[in-house]
């Protein structure tokens, strides 16, 4: 019998990569995480058809091996199917799953991997992540006018460095790559004129395919890169060694681009120059944003920027009535090895010490002095606030046991959770008093009964509230310049 290596080292990988690619556009068109492939089979004597699973996040790694394993010129001498290609996969993603690692992990590094496994699947089953974090990275990188660390970053200047044109027409690229990668896996076989409509337009040959090119990674740079297959996530393109043939690799990771395209084509260009500029400007953008959901959600009064001393505090201070709330806001984001089905568990150990052990320090100092001065005994909740998205901070409390059980009025918050406490703060304040009444009963739970923010939410079904609407929705503003350039 066939098992998985044997059979890719006898396939080229750019007749897997295509395959796939196309397989994951259908997946995306139908919101399919997960897909049901069909293996012939043939069981005493008599054919049959049985059923495999393939996720989503399945489809970069098979390429990846294929890659690692194979080359262009290779061409299978016995048949094969799709699905039993699939099916053998199977067998070798389980005999090299998370199993071994979970065995000799203990309680909080058991869910310190479950968090990274999740945290990847979640990007999948949901994409309205996309363009809610598009629109913040946007927002914060370029659009908002009155943040006092704008001048830090010079977002404009390094996408023209880069790709040279403007942050924009970025977008406007970045769309038109996204529709034609919809229609098949090599988005620069498409003729100019079916979407160049002007002679004046950004939407030329020359720079669709200038920014595939930058998303793109070779074969050689995907079998030496320390970060394996994630580097698709940042590089979602293959270039292939026969044809030259640039092939998106999977289109949901496409689509992730959107998200973080921007994001992380300055945060590349910072890192090429050296140093943490980017890091420490981000930071001071990412705590300007805040202030600035402050100034729109609440009065002068029911907030303000908690005053630094020695020891190096939290950010915010924020009266809700029943409630106090002090935050300290952190803009790291784990490793991309951090975020997979086999998670790389240094990362996540870097990522929960450097953030949520520091933040939490931080946290405690300025609870400390909060308490010394404060005369009447309103409860203190206290709020770790992440730029970076996890599916669940459930798991990412119980990765670290030595603060949340002990501490049960400290909470993890998504950045996206707190626009939607404060949005309700002044839309429904019925509602935003009900929440933070859940989040001091907490305490008097034991740590297996207690509820995180996240769960809070899901009772309350907020979800549908976005912060990213009208001159917000910058998304739909940038498909509306598009359609301009296409008429």
């Amino acid at each position: 019998m066939r098992d998985f290596i044997t059979l890719i080292k006898r396939i080229s990988p750019e007749w897997i990569i295509y395959k796939f690619s196309e397989l994951s556009i259908d997946m995306f068109k139908k919101q399919e995480c997960c897909r049901d492939i069909q293996v012939p089979v043939k069981i005493y004597g008599r054919q049959r058809t049985l059923v495999v699973a393939l996720s989503a996040w399945d489809i970069q790694n098979i390429e990846y091996l294929s890659i690692c394993n194979s080359n262009d010129y290779r061409q299978s001498d016995k048949p094969f199917s799709f699905g039993e290609l699939v099916d053998l996969y199977r067998d070798y993603d389980n005999k090299h799953s998370i199993a071994e690692e979970i065995k000799d992990a203990d309680l909080d590094g058991i869910f310190r991997l479950i968090m990274g496994m999740t945290a990847e699947q979640f990007q999948y089953q949901n994409g309205s992540w996309i363009f809610d974090t598009f629109n913040r990275n946007y927002h914060i990188l370029l659009a908002a006018p009155n943040f006092e660390h704008r001048a830090d970053l010079s977002i404009d200047d390094v996408v023209q460095k880069v790709f040279g044109f403007s942050a924009n027409d970025y977008i406007s690229i970045m769309l038109i790559v996204f529709w034609l990668c919809m229609q098949h896996p090599d988005p620069l076989t498409a003729p100019e004129a079916l979407y160049r409509k002007k002679e004046e337009t950004i939407l030329t040959k020359e720079n669709v395919s200038k920014f595939v090119d930058y998303y793109s990674c070779t074969y050689q740079e995907l079998r030496v890169t320390s970060l394996g297959k994630q580097l698709l996530y940042s590089k979602p393109f293959i270039k292939t060694d026969r044809q030259k043939a640039y092939l998106s690799s999977n289109f949901y990771l496409v689509a992730m681009l959107i998200a973080n395209g921007l994001y992380w084509t300055v945060r590349d260009f910072y890192r090429i120059q050296g140093g943490q500029g980017f890091t420490n400007a981000f930071g001071h953008l990412y705590e300007d944003y805040i202030k600035e959901l402050a100034n729109t959600y609440c009065k002068p009064e029911q907030w303000h920027v908690i005053p630094q001393g020695k020891e190096k505090g939290a950010d915010f201070f924020f009266d809700f009535g029943d409630a106090s709330v002090i935050i300290e806001s952190k803009a790291s984001l784990i490793g991309l090895d951090g975020k997979q089905q086999v998670p790389n568990r240094e990362s996540i150990d870097k990522f929960m010490y450097n953030t949520i052990d520091k933040a939490y320090i931080q946290l405690q100092s300025s609870y400390n002095q909060i308490i010394d001065k404060q005369k009447e005994c309103k409860p203190i909740i206290k709020v770790i606030l992440l730029y970076d998205d996890f599916s669940n901070t459930a798991i990412l409390q119980k990765s670290m046991t030595r603060i949340f059980n002990n501490d049960a009025r400290c909470f993890i918050m998504r950045i996206r959770e707190f626009e939607i406490l404060l949005y309700l703060h002044f839309y429904d304040n019925l509602k935003c008093h009900a929440i933070i009444k859940c989040l001091i009963e907490q305490s008097s739970l034991t740590p297996l009964e207690r509820k995180s923010v996240s769960a809070i939410y899901d009772q309350f079904k907020v979800w549908e509230i976005s912060h990213f609407n009208g001159e917000l929705d910058y998304f739909s503003q940038g498909i509306t310049r598009l359609e301009r350039e296409i008429k």
